[in-house]
């Protein structure tokens, strides 16, 4: 094997991420996951962990190492929005730097800065970060160190790399572990950041509470497992804390919304549209963006969806705000109008056919975070954590500050608070 870094001899977090893993799933008492099941018995968890506005992937990870909510750092969609307000559409960028992405410092440029190192696996909102030590991306690089480890190893080739994006997504979730493995095995991060995408995946695919989705579960259980082992392997079990977290849960749908269906027949899009209006859908809420957005167009605007089936609200700025939504006057990532569908509906790409369409059954997020099934799940247990068993519910903004007090960091002005009662140094 390669030369490792020296371990320090200090508290080490490792964070497993799994994307959408809802609350009500973690409930079921048959649920095929040994390895949670024991973590969950030797530690905390909590009834369930209630994620920002919006309930999807990038924003919730950002406020896991932030602490506060998209109002301050921003972060709206999986990735950052480009060539809004124009005369054409925008579009999603999901390569932009952290330093575009993310408005405030994260925990892991705490940890860097105070000399320790970082680890991070496909997480997410974290492009270019200076913060980080070692890593191996969603999209892996052909020259990134910890890539010719795994080749070196036989765990992946060339073409494996090159090709990333063909095979399952439970084939990469495998690679990301055996990434997640070897970074700690070789090189003994402080703090690391693991992110698994599988879940997520295969409800959105075919729905929430079915056992497609409780056998991918099983499937996960087994890659904490192997983190847990390479830990074991280290030597560094005891000075180890585990936290499994989730980002969001999910929810079957039959219908799909087109909100751009409703923009064109209001004139708000064509080259004979005074103000350009397009809409962004992100599943259970789709965010609209025009040229030249006032009080009196936006008023009109939301008057358009208001009502209309499938819509459960229409929100401006300043009501979305209410909710954690950053302002329009704060970022340029901001809707001037936001909507949110009903449950069983989701907002859906396409502009040629009706408003409302029949689907299969699929499964989104993205609703709003009071809805029980997008509740998230927190499983703490390892070294400095109380055996406490079940703990009340709690905003996902808390897990920032309680990463920082395990490492003893200092994370500044935040909005979450440590989960000072699940902690034995209080």
């Amino acid at each position: 094997m390669a030369q490792g870094t020296g371990a320090s001899k200090g508290p080490k977090v490792v964070v497993i991420s799994l994307d959408a893993f809802g609350a009500e799933s973690l409930h079921d008492p048959h649920l095929p996951a040994p390895t949670l099941h024991e973590l969950m018995k030797t530690g905390a968890y909590a009834v369930s962990m209630r994620p920002i506005n919006p309930t999807v992937t990038w924003p919730n990870h950002t406020s896991m190492v932030t602490g506060v909510d998209a109002s301050k750092h921003h972060v709206v969609v999986n990735g950052l929005i480009v060539n809004q307000r124009t005369d054409t559409p925008p579009r999603i960028d999901p390569n932009a730097p952290k330093s575009k992405l993310v408005a405030v410092p994260t925990v892991y440029d705490a940890a860097h800065k105070a000399g320790l190192t970082t680890a991070e696996v496909d997480w997410v909102a974290i492009e270019k970060a200076d913060g980080i030590t070692w890593r191996f991306a969603e999209r892996p690089e052909l020259g990134g160190l910890i890539e010719g480890e795994l080749m070196k190893d036989g765990v992946v080739s060339r073409d494996d790399l090159v090709h990333f994006g063909r095979p399952s997504q439970a084939w990469r979730d495998q690679i990301y572990t055996k990434a997640a493995a070897d970074i700690i095995r070789r090189h003994h991060p402080d703090l690391m950041l693991f992110h698994l995408l599988a879940l997520d995946s295969i409800e959105h695919e075919t729905g929430f509470g079915n056992n497609s989705g409780r056998n991918t579960i099983a499937f996960l259980d087994d890659r904490v497992k192997e983190i847990v082992d390479a830990v074991r392997d280290a030597g560094e079990l005891e000075r180890t804390t585990f936290l499994i977290i989730s980002d969001h849960g999910q929810q079957s749908v039959y219908k799909q919304l087109h909100a751009n269906v409703l923009l064109k027949q209001s004139r708000l899009q064509g080259v004979s549209a005074a103000n350009p209006t397009f809409c962004i859908p992100e599943g259970g809420f789709a965010l609209v963006y025009q040229k030249h957005a006032t009080a009196e167009s936006t008023a009109a605007l939301k008057a358009v969806f208001a009502g209309k089936p499938g819509v459960r609200a229409a929100l401006t700025p300043e009501e979305a705000a209410k909710d954690g939504w950053p302002l329009p006057a704060k970022t340029d990532q901001a809707a001037d109008l936001l909507l949110y569908a009903d449950n069983g509906y989701e907002f859906s790409e396409g502009d040629t056919r009706e408003f409302v369409t029949d689907t299969k059954e699929v499964g989104a997020h993205g609703y709003p975070n009071t809805e029980p099934l997008m509740q998230a799940i927190f499983i703490a247990s390892g070294a400095g954590i109380v055996a406490k068993g079940e703990i009340p519910a709690f905003e996902n903004v808390d897990v920032a500050p309680t990463i920082a007090r395990l490492l003893h960091l200092s994370l500044g002005d935040v909005d979450g608070k440590v989960l000072a009662d699940i902690l034995w140094e209080k």
